[in-house]
């Protein structure tokens, strides 16, 4: 219930809608989703004719991919991204909802991506950058111990990273990028962290704050938004 719940709560509406509509998938393409969780977005990929090819590391969400989105254009494989077991130039496409901040060595799952796609494939990413200038060290230490963040991210960091790995940026976007939207994303941090017995509450909040909170969210980001740091940071591209 909590994985189909955030994927509408008012922090990943934006990333997701934002990353698939630079995805543009094409029939024919092989797309690479790394960290596909339960493989709601997998399928959304597979109806524009892509076939896709999710990894991931969590064995009751990968068969719940498998079980609920399982077609002739999904595959799903038990499968570590610092390790990818793919061919070469397999790929025309990989794609990576805020998953990179998670690894712990994510210069090699960087190294492994471009090796497995083709010449001028392209990555499409979101990560973790809490870059606002109103967000605390302490707010992003509790946000590394909450969700497993090993590292945020801001756009200089990631070209360098990218780089190195043979793949060179082409955009970038930072979103949620206001000082209101920061008291939205620390609303959801609190709903976050109750107890679970409260769990009815959590869900309850995370509708409102995928209602309501996403038409304020959206109204300070139209008005307001920063183009040089936000909560998220998302990047294309390109395997040179």
């Amino acid at each position: 219930m909590m994985e189909t719940l955030t994927h509408w709560h008012f922090r990943r509406i934006e990333e997701c809608s934002t990353l698939l509509q630079w995805l543009d998938p094409r029939p024919g393409e092989r797309v690479l989703d790394i960290g596909c969780g339960d493989g709601y977005y997998d399928a959304r990929i597979a109806a524009r004719g892509a076939h896709v090819v999710g990894v991931d590391i969590h064995e009751k969400r990968l068969a719940k991919a498998q079980r609920k989105h399982q077609s002739e254009r999904t595959d799903y494989h038990f499968m570590d991204a610092e390790e990818l077991g793919f061919e070469r130039d397999s790929f025309d496409k990989v794609i990576s909802f805020c998953v990179i901040e998670h690894f712990r060595n994510e210069d090699r799952v960087l190294e492994h991506v471009s090796r497995v796609l083709r010449p001028g494939g392209r990555l499409f990413l979101s990560a973790d950058s809490l870059s606002n200038p109103e967000v605390t060290d302490a707010e992003r230490d509790a946000h590394r111990r909450r969700y497993a963040v090993n590292n945020f991210y801001t756009v200089d960091h990631l070209r360098e990273k990218l780089r190195r790995a043979g793949l060179e940026l082409e955009r970038y976007h930072y979103i949620l990028t206001t000082p209101i939207t920061l008291a939205l994303a620390r609303l959801s941090w609190k709903l976050d962290d109750l107890p679970p017995f409260l769990m009815p509450l959590h869900g309850i909040g995370y509708a409102v704050l995928g209602t309501v909170g996403k038409v304020i969210s959206d109204f300070a980001e139209d008005h307001a938004r920063r183009p040089d740091s936000g909560l998220t940071l998302l990047a294309e591209a390109r395997r040179r």
